[in-house]
């Protein structure tokens, strides 16, 4: 973006961004907010140096407290009054360039707040969330659905049944209860939240880039097609991977030391050690 963006404080830590969202006094969600953050995220896919993203509020109360519903009701009237073509929404799936964000919810968050973080916008991979937190999708309470994805994407990661169970009821969901049922990634203390989204984003950032772009496109592309092309579409990245130089150094490597798994697991604990001492 070449201006100062409206409504996000941005900082960097090393290989990670972190995009915090402010729009006081309620940290709504809007027209504006949306196209901001999906430029912002553009230039995080554009710049080699920022391997992962981490979205969160600048706000201690509230995390995004849901879209302004003021303009759904204008957009009501508008349609009600004389209904515009329908247009099928823009699809967000896998973006060609995109790399891993994280969400880390550390305030309440409901609605189109929560359907930003299961990836309204850009994809969003992972969901770490304070205790102090809870998320909610209580659009029927006043008479609407999520519209934002949340009635497609919340099933993918939980289920029909529950997904239905918290849609149809619109009840708060604390960060143990999300964490168990597959809602978030992981449950934080409160005072441990960003230090812990901090600390897995670097170490996702270790992870050779090609190989990470490509576990991603596998999963996120192979989930939407029937079987047999997702296994080809693994195949065709398998083999695009197994001819990069950094993966070929990487396998004569492990190779040349004995071939033992555990190898690997210790190789990686060691830079984790490493890079948080």
């Amino acid at each position: 973006m070449t201006e100062q963006p409206r409504f996000f404080q941005v900082e960097k830590d090393g290989p990670v961004i972190i995009w915090r969202f402010n729009n006081p006094p309620k940290n709504l969600w809007n027209a504006e907010t949306g196209p901001e953050f999906y430029a912002l995220a553009q230039e995080f896919y554009k710049d080699p140096e920022l391997r992962v993203g981490i979205f969160t509020s600048a706000m201690p109360d509230v995390f995004i407290q849901h879209y302004d519903v003021s303009l759904l009701v204008k957009a009501g009237e508008t349609f009600k009054e004389a209904a515009p073509p329908v247009e099928r929404p823009r699809r967000i799936g896998f973006l060609a360039d995109s790399k891993p964000i994280i969400a880390a919810i550390n305030a309440p968050v409901a609605g189109g707040g929560l359907e930003l973080a299961m990836g309204m916008v850009v994809p969003v991979d992972f969901r770490f969330m304070s205790r102090s937190a809870t998320v909610a999708q209580p659009e029927v309470g006043v008479g609407i659905l999520a519209g934002g994805g949340g009635t497609q994407r919340m099933p993918r990661l939980i289920g029909i049944a529950r997904s239905l169970e918290l849609q149809l009821t619109g009840r708060r969901v604390y960060a143990d209860e999300a964490e168990r049922i597959g809602l978030i990634t992981r449950a934080c203390d409160p005072e441990r939240l960003m230090p812990e989204a901090l600390a897995f984003a670097k170490e996702l950032a270790m992870r050779p880039p090609l190989a990470v772009h490509h576990i991603r496109r596998a999963i996120y592309e192979g989930m939407s097609m029937p079987l047999d092309d997702g296994l080809a579409l693994e195949s065709e990245l398998m083999r695009e991977l197994m001819q990069s130089d950094e993966a070929l150094e990487r396998m004569r490597a492990y190779v040349a030391g004995g071939q033992s798994a555990q190898r690997i697991v210790d190789a990686e604990e060691d830079t984790d050690q490493d890079k948080n001492s």
